[in-house]
């Protein structure tokens, strides 16, 4: 396993001997607002790159779409525009053809999760979870097929992967015997937070469930859970998932149905606002390659309540509650968090867990996997 940066002075010496002007980062997979937490990953720790001083000379490849929901990135890298009117299978031929016929980079990140097809460089592809292994009933059949062959495919043919966590590593390497030397853990940029203020509940208290409405988001245990609990709103927030259509049935459905909320997707500013309101987060999960939104929050002063599934352990840490999905030890925990007393340790414990995840911590991890590969060269 190849960690974090660590070791300041091979570090430095890395980055005095390496020319680090041809790096490409692939982001021709992203569709800005739909993919979930791996955009917020893969934007916050480009962001995090581009304010080290040891920031290499990258540029992006990106479609028009992705420039304008992140202009930051024209300010501080340069730009290859790249763009499909063809959908998913569009994007994927595009990448295909971009980089098989593109010989002007000596590295490639591809930051999607899959290694599409290159020649003449090196390539590192950042994979975030193996979760159609643990639960495959929740993609469609040409999503699993896909990527029963894809990732296979990836860990072949690529130089060497990033993960977010140790929970993923550890995956890869028992179900493909993948060599940890070929692995780097990269962590997520937490962004620094505005200056820490008291509570302020709104007149009546919330929970907040930041997750795209897919399968293993888990919503309608939140709702059972709500039913069980007197006084106390849920506000969900999140793009459109496979299963959108089913969790609004149920939350209709539910007794508790004028105490649940569903906003969509709201602005950074929003969701700011929403965690600093809230009593805590809740996030029953049943399977991350990571789980962020929960850093997010701690970060936040917001407390967090979680799932155990995935690495919801391993990302809370000592800094909130995780818990398996049985509901009586949820209400349980609801209830000693609405103790005032209670909810501040856990605001301290997790602001204390969240600062450990500095976009300088981040930017070194990433920067030195960058240097690795173009030693090789």
């Amino acid at each position: 396993m190849l960690y974090l940066g660590e070791g300041s002075c091979q570090y430095r010496r890395r980055l005095q001997e390496v020319a680090m002007s041809d790096v490409a980062v692939n982001l021709l997979w992203l569709r800005p607002g739909k993919v979930g937490g791996s955009e917020d990953y893969a934007i916050e720790l480009l962001r995090a790159i581009s304010e080290s001083p040891q920031s290499p000379s990258i540029e992006a490849v990106a479609s028009m779409a992705t420039m304008a929901a992140h202009p930051f990135l024209a300010d501080s890298f340069k730009i290859e525009y790249q763009n499909s009117r063809f959908g998913r299978a569009g994007r994927i031929r595009l990448e295909n053809s971009f980089f098989a016929q593109s010989k002007k980079y000596q590295l490639v990140h591809h930051l999607g999760g899959t290694h599409p097809q290159s020649k003449g460089c090196r390539s590192l592809v950042s994979i975030y979870d193996l979760q159609y292994l643990q639960y495959p009933e929740y993609f469609s059949l040409v999503k699993r097929r896909y990527l029963e062959s894809a990732i296979p495919r990836t860990l072949a043919t690529a130089d060497a992967i990033c993960v977010m966590s140790e929970f993923v590593a550890n995956a890869i390497e028992q179900h493909f015997g993948y060599p940890r030397t070929r692995c780097y853990v990269i962590p997520p940029a937490i962004k620094a937070t505005h200056p820490r203020s008291a509570y302020q509940p709104r007149e009546k208290e919330f929970v907040l469930y930041p997750a795209v409405t897919w399968p293993h988001k888990s919503h309608q245990f939140l709702f059972e859970l709500i039913e069980q609990v007197d006084d106390l709103d849920l506000i969900l927030t999140g793009a459109r998932g496979s299963a959108h259509n089913e969790v609004l049935k149920a939350a209709d459905d539910s007794p508790a149905s004028n105490r649940i909320f569903h906003l969509g997707r709201v602005s950074s500013d929003q969701l700011d606002s929403l965690y600093r309101r809230a009593l805590c987060t809740v996030f029953p999960s049943q399977y991350e390659g990571f789980g962020l939104p929960v850093l997010e929050a701690m970060s936040r002063d917001c407390p967090v309540i979680a799932g155990n599934g995935g690495a919801l352990t391993e990302t809370v840490g000592s800094g909130g509650r995780t818990l398996p999905l049985e509901l009586d030890l949820w209400v349980r925990a609801l209830e000693d968090m609405r103790e005032p007393e209670n909810r501040r340790t856990w605001v301290e414990l997790g602001h204390e867990r969240a600062s450990q995840f500095s976009p300088n911590r981040a930017a070194k991890a990433q920067i030195t996997a960058y240097s690795d590969l173009l030693e090789r060269g």
